[in-house]
């Protein structure tokens, strides 16, 4: 009886199984394949974002003009307005 008590203990092997080398050897090609295509896709969004960042200094730059442009327009309107007062009070008075 003692024979049986020996085969249901756990066994360690010192040896290296061929399964376990190629499993390993996959696990570790795998990690550096996914490392790879990590730091291509960071370095896809870094470059998104420095094409966001300058697409918005653009958009920016491009509104400042716009609005420089509508206050231009509205003191000629102003001004064209003042004009108009001005004459229509003067002829109003005559």
């Amino acid at each position: 009886m003692p024979d049986t008590d020996r085969s249901d203990r756990w066994h360690l092997d010192k040896g290296i199984g061929v399964a376990h080398i190629l499993t390993t050897f996959s696990f570790v090609l795998w990690g550096i394949w996914y490392l790879a295509g990590q730091e291509s896709r960071i370095s896809q969004t870094e470059l998104n974002i420095k094409h966001l960042q300058e697409a918005r200094v653009s958009d920016q730059a491009s509104a400042q003009r716009q609005y420089d442009e509508f206050r231009t327009d509205l003191r000629m309107i102003n001004a064209k307005l003042d004009r108009l007062i001005e004459y229509q009070s003067r002829s109003n008075g005559r």
